[in-house]
């Protein structure tokens, strides 16, 4: 189960809006339009009626996976959980570039970081049968050997112009003593996907460079060299190689561990079967009336805690339909 960001988000900002009215600020305005209040009340009563079941849905099935973790036993240690989000965070061209992207999806970091292990949590339920054999492994690397090379990868960055004229311009910009190839990217490319950071590119393997035409000069590119101009059908680009990080063939033993992963991984429960399994197995209860079609979902108490106030809802004797079992463990 992948729950996406802004959800993860709009689940943390909703929640803390309900504390806010459960509070007793209910008639405190979040605007005031030509003098009418708009009341924290009716804000959230609108965020509730737009998007309160699927959220409340999502906040019960991430207090299941959690109980279900516990309760299987299993450990994630902080530092998987870094070095995943480390593994994320390399992916965009520059660290202000991961920073920028969080904020237009409206979340933090640890936002991130929690929805991160959440699915890893998931990942670890939905494998932890498997059953891993030497030979299996061996096999399975045999057969995907490819996915463990590394090809020849380049980091660098790019300034892209509309015309051959701006392209020689740029140059002539990075020619001059002292001179900053992000402040000259910033200046004259018209890239949308890297103008803004300099220029920068993520570490690409160089037979997957776009456009095409850059293949060929990359390769035999040293670092530190500023190449181009080059015409593409994009348009002409001034690039400069930062790194070269030579190819790697790998072997059963350096790619180990990320086989005996993906392994798993091939093997693993069905998302929507585990899920479905520990919806049916939880002791979970609808009160909101206006969200009782999600008791369906859940096999529902045998008792309801007294938290106090109003009395408790009646008990609901639990369904007794079978949850739908694992796929079968496959054998090589």
């Amino acid at each position: 189960m992948s729950l996406p960001i802004k959800q993860v988000g709009l689940t943390i900002f909703v929640f803390g809006c309900i504390l806010i009215v459960i509070a007793g600020c209910g008639e405190k305005p979040v605007a005031v339009v030509n003098g009418d209040r708009i009341t924290e009340e009716e804000f959230v009563d609108k965020l509730k009626k737009a998007g309160g079941e699927q959220i409340l849905q999502q906040m019960i099935d991430r207090q299941i996976i959690e109980d279900a973790f516990q309760k299987a036993g299993l450990k994630l240690s902080e530092e998987d959980i870094a070095a995943s989000l480390q593994e994320i965070q390399s992916r965009a061209p520059s660290p202000q570039a991961f920073q920028e992207y969080l904020a237009a999806s409206g979340v933090t970091l640890e936002d991130l970081r929690e929805d991160l292990k959440l699915q890893m949590k998931v990942e670890m339920l939905a494998t932890k049968d498997v059953q891993i054999t030497e030979e299996q492994l061996k096999k399975f690397y045999e057969d995907n050997k490819g996915r463990y090379d590394k090809p020849l990868r380049v980091k660098m960055s790019e300034i892209l112009t509309p015309g051959k004229q701006q392209a020689q311009q740029a140059l002539e910009a990075l020619n001059k003593e002292g001179a900053s190839f992000a402040a000259v990217a910033e200046q004259f490319s018209v890239s949308p996907a890297t103008r803004q950071y300099g220029g920068q590119r993520p570490v690409t393997p160089i037979d997957q460079l776009f456009p095409m035409e850059l293949r060929e000069a990359v390769a035999t590119a040293e670092e530190g060299e500023i190449i181009g101009p080059i015409e593409t059908a994009q348009g002409w680009y001034v690039l400069q190689i930062e790194q070269r990080l030579p190819a790697e063939t790998a072997t059963f033993e350096s790619a180990k561990e990320q086989v005996n992963k993906d392994f798993k991984r091939s093997r693993a429960v069905h998302i929507d079967v585990l899920l479905k399994q520990l919806r049916q197995e939880a002791v979970v209860k609808i009160v909101a009336p206006e969200y009782r079609e999600l008791d369906s979902n859940y096999a529902g108490p045998q008792e309801l805690p007294d938290f106090g106030g109003e009395q408790s809802p009646p008990v609901v004797t639990p369904r007794t339909e079978q949850p739908a079992p694992p796929p079968a463990t496959q054998t090589e």
